[in-house]
């Protein structure tokens, strides 16, 4: 019996590390604040082809960040905020509305469900939902490259993921934390989408960063802030 469940645990877990494999693979690629430069990356995003078997060998490695939030939930609405469409209001197949009541409890989605959503969104091109599942998913997982990489999938399927509260705490987390490619492209996909609309948020993030001593993060996000600036004048 011990060892139906042992092969059973072991079984889901190299599932689980193939599909962060794929993902990593899909979407592995240089990416830059110019868009067309992009595409290609993107592109393989969307259509995905078979991975190679030495890429499902094990869940995305990466150095060791700063602590970061311990929840990754869905965020509420700051107060004051003008209240945006909420794209999960409205109907959704069966799948997605767990795989959404599984985040909002902060537990992680199984491979199934990943599965599911991934293959939703190939199907289904101009829907931000599953890239925002998704995204939320492997926040929860501290897959932070793939969540921004997400994120900006969600954002090109249609823009107004970008009001979804979670999207810009997320990637500001991960800007705040990491230098180079998380940095970078996180940096790239805030300026794509939100632009100097950013500042406000980023100002209430370093004003934290400040009391709390974290000199590295505040840096970062300056230096995100002054570019921001810089695009707007």
């Amino acid at each position: 019996m011990a060892s139906k469940e042992s092969r059973g645990l072991l079984a889901a877990s190299l599932a689980l590390a193939a599909f962060a494999a794929m993902l990593i693979w899909v979407m592995a690629g240089p990416s830059g604040s110019d868009r067309g430069a992009d595409e290609a990356p993107e592109q393989q995003a969307q259509e995905p082809q078979e991975p190679p078997a030495a890429a499902a060998a094990a869940p995305p490695q990466k150095p060791a960040p700063q602590a970061k939030p311990a929840t990754a939930k869905p965020a509420a609405a700051e107060p004051g905020e003008q209240a945006h469409e909420d794209l999960f209001a409205g109907n959704m197949p069966d799948f997605m509305a767990k795989a959404h009541l599984r985040v909002l409890d902060d537990k992680k989605l199984d491979v199934g469900m990943q599965k599911q959503l991934y293959q939703f969104g190939q199907e289904h091109k101009d829907d931000a939902r599953p890239q925002l599942l998704l995204a939320w998913d492997s926040m929860n997982r501290d897959w932070d490259g793939i969540a921004v990489r997400m994120y900006r999938i969600a954002y090109r399927a249609d823009p107004r993921a970008k009001d979804d509260p979670s999207m810009l705490r997320d990637l500001l987390s991960v800007a705040r934390r990491y230098d180079k490619v998380e940095y970078r492209e996180t940096s790239d996909i805030v300026e794509e989408a939100y632009g100097a609309e950013a500042i406000p948020r980023i100002d209430q993030e370093i004003a934290q960063l400040q009391a709390q001593g974290d000199q590295a993060g505040i840096t970062r996000l300056q230096k995100l802030r002054d570019r921001l600036a810089g695009q707007s004048q």
